[in-house]
């Protein structure tokens, strides 16, 4: 069987929730050991997360934790005590990759910091997620990824079209897009980094902020304010032709028509209605000037047919056209399905549940996820392998070291 893309790699996650896991995740699925640093008893933030099976509470069956540590092995520990600290550097000397989130400073307060981490093993690279970075006057800020999403240039204009910005507030998008956003930005520079310190011997620190890493993604609005001092607007007359989710028979369709023959293929798509056919709408400029009137007798066009007949022959007129779906929509959707993107993975305790493959797929090396640890489920594998005898182990167990 072939190996995994990521075996030779030893990568040590000391993170909690989202940031720091998600990128964590992204080695372990690559086939890196990745040893994910737990505080003793109660562990990552993330296991007392819903969703749990049946509503249930358990530290052991949080779908999010399952999810965003899936192939690690879990160590607890605590390396603000002089032991811990001790296991926390042999750990240290053998690792290719530290992966931490704490604010900015922590390290050092542990006499864990980069330096000396560095110091240690000059081959190291350290890869710190925070919210704003380490370095800059938000620094030391707290933050949430609401907070960094907010702030961001495109926590404003979500949702992008509104009748009347004073009234209608800007909203929160789904899920944690500012963490994984950091988080996938930290895994690929931390493999630049690799690749560096194949050429030089040697590793450094990577310094990412999940703010500056979702308003990096916000090209269309940066771009119109660089280029001509315009800010993006919300309102939905100052934006081009399309761009929000439209009702049809059974759901939402997003579709633009701002291209002349985008126009032309929504008309045939929608069997050429009367409404749609005046020569004021031939031209985009026309389209934009009477947008108000264009884009209700589309919308009442749309309602006629169901979404199957409008994604399927609105791609095969060239239409830009897709569907908008529920996460059972999704999920179920007979693409991923054909694609391999869901896999089933047994936990002992939580039980057999799917989960997403990976975010890509690979011939020679496929990724493919094994369960979440149990909490401090290798501890024993892990220090053993350091050289502290069970009599030690047990005796770092009893003082709260593990």
């Amino acid at each position: 069987m072939a190996g995994k893309a990521l075996d030779d790699l030893i990568v040590v996650e000391f993170a909690q929730m989202v940031s720091g896991p998600m990128c964590g995740k992204m080695f372990a699925d690559m086939g890196a050991e990745v040893i994910k640093i737990e505080p003793p008893r109660a562990g990552d933030e993330m296991r007392a997360h819903p969703p749990f099976p049946g509503d249930i509470p358990h530290p052991e069956k949080s779908g999010a934790f399952l999810y965003l540590n899936t192939s690690k092995k879990s160590l607890t520990l605590d390396p603000a005590t002089p032991t811990g600290a001790e296991v926390f550097r042999a750990l240290i000397a053998r690792a290719d990759v530290l992966i931490e989130n704490h604010p900015p400073g922590h390290l050092d307060s542990i006499g864990l910091g980069f330096d000396a981490m560095h110091a240690l093993n000059p081959r190291l690279i350290l890869t710190s997620i925070t919210p704003f970075g380490q370095i800059g006057p938000y620094r030391d800020w707290k933050g949430t990824d609401l907070i960094e999403f907010a702030m961001s240039l495109t926590g404003y204009n979500t949702p992008t079209m509104v009748d009347d910005a004073e009234r209608e507030n800007p909203l929160r998008a789904p899920g944690h897009q500012a963490e994984m956003m950091g988080a996938t930005a930290a895994a690929a520079a931390s493999m630049f980094a690799i690749f560096h310190r194949e050429a030089t011997g040697v590793g450094q620190w990577i310094d990412v902020p999940c703010w500056q890493a979702i308003a990096s993604t916000s090209k269309i609005e940066m771009a119109a304010y660089t280029y001509v001092r315009l800010p993006f607007s919300r309102m939905r007359g100052n934006v081009a032709v399309g761009l929000e989710p439209l009702p049809c028979k059974d759901g939402y369709i997003y579709t633009l028509w701002s291209a002349d023959s985008h126009y032309v293929a929504l008309k045939k798509l929608l069997h050429n209605p009367h409404a749609l056919e005046s020569e004021i709408f031939d031209k985009l400029a026309g389209r934009q000037a009477n947008d108000d009137v264009l884009r209700l007798a589309i919308r009442q066009e749309l309602l006629k047919y169901d979404t199957e007949y409008l994604v399927s022959e609105g791609q095969r007129l060239g239409l830009t056209i897709g569907p908008v779906f529920t996460v059972a929509q999704a999920a179920q959707h007979p693409h991923l399905r054909a694609r391999n993107a869901f896999v089933e993975i047994d936990h002992p305790i939580a039980g057999r549940f799917e989960y997403p493959r990976s975010l890509v797929q690979m011939t020679a090396t496929p990724p493919t996820p094994s369960r979440a640890p149990m909490l401090g489920e290798h501890n024993t594998e892990i220090l053993g392998r350091l050289g502290y005898s069970l009599e030690e182990q047990q005796a770092m167990r009893a003082a709260g070291v593990i």
